[in-house]
């Protein structure tokens, strides 16, 4: 794999992170009760810890002088509106572990190109990126947990 391509996995990792269905449901937070409030407030920091991810590889392609291009939000999460908080979670825990694998693929193959560095760096944001996954689980539970309550 030529550098070029390596960048190239780098910018399209990046890519599925920045316009992440997270990032989106971030930017564009939902309409809910005061009672639920909360679950704002943890997605909008899981989206913070992602866009970190998303400024480690930004630094790395930076000093390695490739273009960033940081794409767009896909259409179909416009489709995405008056969902319920639970089949909201579980939306953004599916697609948090579609970018998961991708990110672990990616990595899989910088290293095979003989790119050490990006490997690793996907790496370590790939250990990040499964915590947000984790994260979104335990949002999920304390929610079920105050449906439970009222």
């Amino acid at each position: 794999m030529t550098c070029q391509n390596n960048e190239l996995v780098l910018n399209n990792t990046l890519i599925q992170m920045a316009c992440s269905f997270l990032q989106y449901v971030a930017e564009s937070w939902p309409w809910v009760n005061v009672d639920s409030g909360f679950i704002e407030a943890q997605v909008r920091v899981l989206a913070a810890r992602q866009r970190q991810d998303v400024g480690e590889i930004v630094t790395l392609l930076t000093e390695r002088e490739h273009y960033i291009d940081f794409g767009s939000f896909p259409t179909e999460y416009t489709d995405q509106q008056f969902l319920s908080l639970q089949v909201l979670i579980s939306r953004l825990k599916l697609s948090q572990t579609l970018i998961c694998n991708r990110i672990s693929t990616a990595g899989v193959s910088l290293k095979a190109g003989g790119d050490v560095v990006a490997a690793e760096l996907l790496a370590s944001v790939e250990i990040h990126e499964r915590d947000i996954l984790n994260a979104l689980f335990e949002v999920e539970q304390e929610l079920l947990a105050a449906k439970a309550v009222v």
